[in-house]
């Protein structure tokens, strides 16, 4: 709604279909799209998308679309997010290039 832009939120999903190296949908395993569930918004795009690593949150990937319940429009269906795995020497190497060195 335009009112809590700019606070961060957490959620479990789940992964729904095949997983890919182009493409990951996620889904809130309680309301597996169907209903209103935790997942993006619509202007959630650029948000990171976070795994756990050994009780460590490492960046997985990145927001880049979401659905409501049933592929309608809003918030809490499917959340799309691009894996950042093919493009992770291009981003260490970026980040060199500008005098940012990045952990492992």
């Amino acid at each position: 709604d335009g009112r809590s832009g700019g606070t961060a939120r957490m959620a479990t999903l789940a992964a729904t279909g095949r997983p890919g190296s182009l493409q990951l949908r996620l889904v809130d395993p309680a309301a597996g799209g169907e209903r209103p569930g935790r997942g993006a918004c619509t202007g959630d795009s650029g948000a990171p998308a976070f795994r756990d690593e050994n009780g460590r949150a490492a960046v997985a990937g990145v927001v880049s679309w979401s659905t409501g319940p049933k592929l309608a429009a809003g918030c809490g269906g499917l959340t799309g997010v691009t894996p950042l795995v093919r493009y992770r020497a291009w981003i260490v190497d970026s980040a060199q290039r500008l005098g940012v060195a990045l952990s492992p």
